[in-house]
């Protein structure tokens, strides 16, 4: 269950990136002026600061006590360590 839980995982990050570096590739390479390369990096500052504190928040989550309060605690659980 674990496997399945951080592959999802991993899966949604990639297409986040993706799509991320799509809007921003073609703000950049397809702008005419200043105006839309201006619009990407302000994307790129906003997604990479956005990514961060969700990776940060969710490092600071604490699922044993998630677990125990749902009753979730048994062998098959993700949240059995």
């Amino acid at each position: 269950m674990l496997i399945i839980t951080l592959t999802a995982l991993g899966l949604a990050t990639l297409i986040y990136w993706v799509f991320a570096f799509t809007i921003i590739y073609h703000l950049v390479r397809f702008g005419i002026g200043k105006t839309p390369k201006k619009l990407a990096s302000v994307f790129l500052v906003g997604t990479v600061a956005l990514f961060s504190l969700s990776i940060l928040l969710f490092s600071l989550v604490d699922f044993r006590a998630i677990g125990h309060n749902l009753n979730l605690f048994n062998e098959d659980s993700i949240f059995s360590f």
